[in-house]
């Protein structure tokens, strides 16, 4: 029998004997801790599975479509990997072929997106946290998208894939592109390009990953990227707009790895968005009708890939092909040159926002000569409201008077404005309101927004609308 002495001199034992065994196991674990540490930092290469040569960009499922017959020339014959970002699911609108909607509809086209993908070969397929806006104006896509969020995401992928080439959407205000969406895609995609090669931005994805019990996974360990060169597309509303500005590549080119015509390829990978007009593909591909079809959907598989100059890194020509002097290991990165803002020394008038944001925007990511591409226009439906944003600026020291005329076309009502008075070194903003005919109207509807300051004409804002009968996005 124990004595209380002995077990008192027991347990002392036993505790000091854990003590020890667990200092042991503390330092066995902190030296394997070490080692993984080190092996991270200094060994690891950039997943391989990942590297793509080209990263298209776009905001919806069978958003692809504008790119897909030279994606597939450079998949099948001129072997470039590719991936592809969607900034949302596509989760407005409805379906072609079920009752599914929001949410749902969202789930299923992220499933057509990935399939369309899948048969051009691409595995590499991601979706930000956007969700689908119907709006002609893209701050409402940004808001509505947690701009900084997607932006990091993007960041974030291009630091994954570390493309050479961008491909996305002109971040150009134009009547027939008039989803914002489309337009906020490409502004995303032009930020990521000058930022993800910065090591200052979004640093966390960039420290290196720890593995300490105490940190696990707080850090992602990525390494900065910078692409050489970035490219915009459109729809093919505008067709005076791309010619000189940029490559341009034929779908009806017989593949010769493939032995079809690139339209083909891409008719195919469309024929996967069922719920977006794919089954008028796939009977356009059955009855022999695809070059030849009127279904406007049909006709953007085959259309030519037309594609703007944005900005290379690189030495490359505005009209060469994509890949003109790229350098396939990277290149370092290089800070995007800025223009100082400049200031009106008299007052003036310009219009708002969306396109003052374009004028800001381009000249701030050295895509400036993109910025009269297209004139200031809009689509109104028939009998709607067309608003006109306005910006006054007064560099005074004194406060002045200002008052707005308007020159409509015939049978638009235009709301009367009051002369507004503004303070002096502000800003003002405004809105010139148009009621549209009841009937469409044929050709552009051209305003000028003229503004006086007692005698003196202080500018005359330009702004042309394409009236239609059909479903309209607000603006």
């Amino acid at each position: 029998m124990m004595t209380p002495l002995k077990i008192i001199k027991t347990i002392a034992l036993s505790a000091t004997i854990l003590a020890v065994l667990s200092c042991g196991v503390g330092k066995a674990q902190k030296a394997d801790t070490s080692q993984h540490d080190s092996y991270a930092a200094n060994d690891r290469q950039p997943d391989p599975r990942l590297k793509a040569d080209i990263l298209l960009v776009v905001a919806h499922p069978d958003d692809e479509v504008l790119a897909t017959s030279y994606l597939a020339r450079e998949i099948y014959d001129e072997h470039k990997s590719v991936a592809i970002v969607y900034a949302t699911r596509g989760d407005g609108g409805s379906s072609e072929i079920g009752p599914e909607h929001g949410l749902s509809l969202g789930s299923i086209r992220e499933i057509e997106g990935r399939q369309a993908a899948a048969s051009l070969g691409i595995a590499n397929v991601w979706f930000l946290t956007g969700r689908d806006t119907l709006s002609q104006n893209v701050l409402n896509s940004l808001e509505h998208w947690d701009h900084g969020a997607c932006l990091g995401q993007l960041v974030r992928l291009i630091r994954l894939t570390r493309p050479s080439v961008i491909i996305t959407f002109l971040p150009v205000f134009a009547t027939g592109e008039n989803h914002a969406d489309h337009q906020a895609a490409g502004v995303l995609a032009t930020e990521a390009f000058d930022l993800a090669g910065d090591p200052s931005v979004f640093s966390e994805q960039i420290s290196p990953a720890s593995y300490s019990e105490r940190d696990l996974d707080r850090t992602e360990g990525l390494q900065p990227w910078q692409p050489e060169k970035i490219y915009y597309f459109n729809t093919p509303t505008h067709d005076d707009i791309f010619a000189g500005r940029g490559p341009q590549y034929p779908a009806k080119g017989t593949s010769p790895s493939r032995h079809v015509t690139y339209g083909m390829l891409a008719a195919e990978a469309l024929a996967h968005h069922r719920t977006q007009g794919g089954d008028h593909v796939t009977r356009a591909i059955e009855n022999h009708t695809l070059d030849n079809s009127q279904d406007s959907y049909v006709q953007l598989a085959t259309m030519p890939v037309q594609l703007f100059f944005g900005r290379s890194l690189v030495p490359s020509g505005v009209t060469d092909d994509v890949f003109a002097g790229v350098v396939p290991g990277g290149i370092p990165f290089q800070q995007p040159a800025r223009s100082p803002a400049l200031q009106d020394s008299n007052p003036a008038i310009k219009i708002g926002d969306p396109w003052n944001f374009y004028q800001v925007f381009l000249k701030a990511h050295g895509i400036g000569h993109l910025a009269n591409v297209v004139t200031p226009e809009i689509t109104v439906k028939v009998g709607r409201v067309l608003s006109i944003p306005l910006i006054i600026d007064n560099p005074f020291d004194t406060t002045i008077k200002v008052d707005l005329s308007v020159q409509a076309p015939s049978g638009w009502k235009v709301t009367p404005t009051a002369a507004v008075s503004i303070d002096p070194h502000s800003r003002y903003f405004i809105r010139v309101q148009a009621s549209a005919p009841e009937t469409l109207l044929p050709g552009w509807q051209n305003f000028n927004v003229s503004a006086k300051s007692g005698n003196q004409t202080i500018g005359t804002v330009p702004i042309r609308v394409e009236l239609s009968s059909g479903w309209v996005a607000p603006q």
